[in-house]
């Protein structure tokens, strides 16, 4: 691997990161989708919030103003861009299993990490457990994160309810007590568990986040016996 391409993905995967949920309007991909919305019908219901992302970083980008790739060449840029690409778009969970899955057949192959194919597989279930790792994290500040994302969930379901929609699962305020704990630990179980274990077989420092997760699901269903 040569250092411009280790450079090229590093730049790449920062700005990923910074980007992957910019101008994210508060409601998921299938909310669009069943409504029809403009955003779902421009990107043909595929990764609806993800494409929207990209698209409106790139056209901001546009702007000399804002061109924080003006130093690249036109092989950089393409480079950058297309790492960007791959792993904002990584983001969407409707491609969480493929994704899951073609990583854990990689790591159970005896083979160095060296290809371009590689690099962005990893670098794609990097932001993958990045975007979810509020599970992850110590009870004081998953716990502010699960509000933030209880206030989100139920302003959809509010939305939908006023729309004579059928409410999402895990999104109707009415049923808080019993859902939102329900919905942390089958997220937490069949989502971000499986995916940090992965992720510690091919970085094993990273153990202490499966760790993490496991106490507070663990703390969740304390709280549901109680």
């Amino acid at each position: 691997i040569n250092a411009e391409c280790m450079g090229n993905d590093c730049f790449a995967a920062v700005i990923a990161a910074l980007i992957h949920d910019y101008d994210h309007p508060g409601f998921n991909n299938n909310f669009h989708i069943r409504t029809s919305a403009y955003l779902a019908v421009l990107y043909n219901d595929r990764s609806v919030l993800e494409n929207h992302h990209l698209a409106q970083v790139f056209d901001l980008v546009k702007n000399p103003k804002y061109n924080i790739f003006e130093n690249l060449s036109w092989d950089q840029l393409k480079d950058v861009r297309d790492t960007i690409l791959e792993m904002v778009l990584s983001t969407d969970m409707g491609l969480h299993a493929k994704l899951y899955q073609q990583f854990r057949r990689r790591i159970s192959e005896d083979k160095d990490w060296f290809g371009k194919d590689d690099q962005r597989l990893a670098m794609s279930i990097a932001i993958k457990m990045a975007d979810i790792s509020n599970c992850c994290r110590p009870p004081q500040f998953y716990s502010e994160w699960a509000k933030s994302i209880a206030t989100e969930f139920y302003n959809q379901g509010d939305t939908e309810a006023r729309l004579n929609l059928t409410i999402s699962p895990f999104m109707d305020r009415r049923k808080d007590r019993v859902d939102f704990p329900k919905g942390q630990i089958s997220f937490m179980n069949y989502i971000v568990i499986p995916l940090f274990e992965a992720g510690a077989q091919l970085l094993p420092k990273m153990d202490f986040s499966v760790k993490q997760a496991q106490q507070n699901k663990s703390d969740w269903l304390k709280k549901q016996s109680g």
